[in-house]
């Protein structure tokens, strides 16, 4: 139905052409939406700002669940309950995510974001009045907080926001694989003097690199139909991806909206393909 509403017009607000305002196969348009929507600036940007949220999440995501699980895979002390604790904030709801982000922790007055720089002020303001180190810190600026809202900054918020609710995603996925790592090529490795950085880079890496793929596909796809975030964040100020700007289309131009579907489908899967190939080369080297 998308593909069909994407060759026709379909306006729902068209006064002018009241025609427009029901899909038919009359309002046949080819290549017509296709082309409108490749010709706005506002398109480009949102698919900029889609791959920048995307491959910055998959980035920080695929770290932090490396390093995580390699900690974690060790026997510690209360091991089962920190596991749990890492793996809660997958569960929370995205909305509730992104108002707990934005107002308990980055808002620059009433967040910790707030308190930490004023914290920080008052810090340095102290040591100011120290007998050696005083002329030292006199040089420091003031401490302003961060406006996450902003249009310049408000995708970074995304970014922090998504990469703290998936990254147990990934934990949990890697630590998994972990479990399953050959001991007796490690055992061998460090009998023949390997340091903990090669038995890493030509063991475990390798091990990882089909449970990472599998990280970087799924969470590819998710990522690209962010959408609660950006929409409690800013409302899309400066940090508009493609579901954001379908969903302002399709207030009225339905045919627009669908056309811009089929490029964020046709952009997903380019994505996929080049991320996972990527990927599988680099780690299978």
């Amino acid at each position: 139905m998308t593909l069909f509403f994407s060759f026709i017009r379909y306006v729902l607000a068209s006064t002018n052409r009241p025609e427009w305002t029901s899909p038919s196969i009359s309002n046949w348009r080819g290549f017509g939406n296709y082309q409108y929507v490749w010709n706005q600036d506002s398109f480009w940007l949102a698919i900029q700002n889609s791959l920048l949220i995307v491959c910055s999440i998959l980035f920080l995501t695929v770290i932090l669940g490396v390093a995580i699980a390699i900690l974690i895979n060790r026997t510690f002390p209360g091991r089962g309950i920190v596991r749990v604790l890492l793996i809660s904030p997958f569960f929370v709801m995205p909305a509730v995510n992104a108002v707990l982000w934005i107002n308990m922790l980055l808002d620059p007055v009433l967040g910790l974001q707030g308190a930490a720089v004023a914290g920080a002020n008052d810090l340095v303001a102290l040591l100011r009045d120290a007998p050696v180190v005083g002329s030292f810190f006199s040089l420091w600026p003031q401490f302003e907080p961060i406006s996450f809202r902003a249009t310049q900054t408000s995708a970074y918020a995304v970014i922090m926001m998504v990469t703290w609710q998936w990254t147990p995603f990934a934990v949990l996925i890697l630590m998994t694989s972990l479990q399953s790592e050959d001991q007796q090529q490690k055992e061998a490795a460090i009998l023949d003097g390997a340091s903990r950085w090669s038995q890493f880079r030509f063991l475990t890496l390798p091990h990882l690199a089909r449970p990472i793929a599998i990280v970087v596909m799924i969470q590819a796809i998710f990522h690209l139909s962010l959408y609660a975030e950006i929409e409690i964040v800013s409302r899309g100020n400066g940090n508009k991806n493609l579901p954001y700007y379908i969903g302002e289309l399709v207030n009225n131009n339905i045919g627009a909206a669908s056309a811009t579907g089929i490029f964020a489908v046709i952009l997903a899967n380019i994505v996929a393909i080049f991320l996972l190939r990527m990927l599988g080369k680099t780690l299978m080297e």
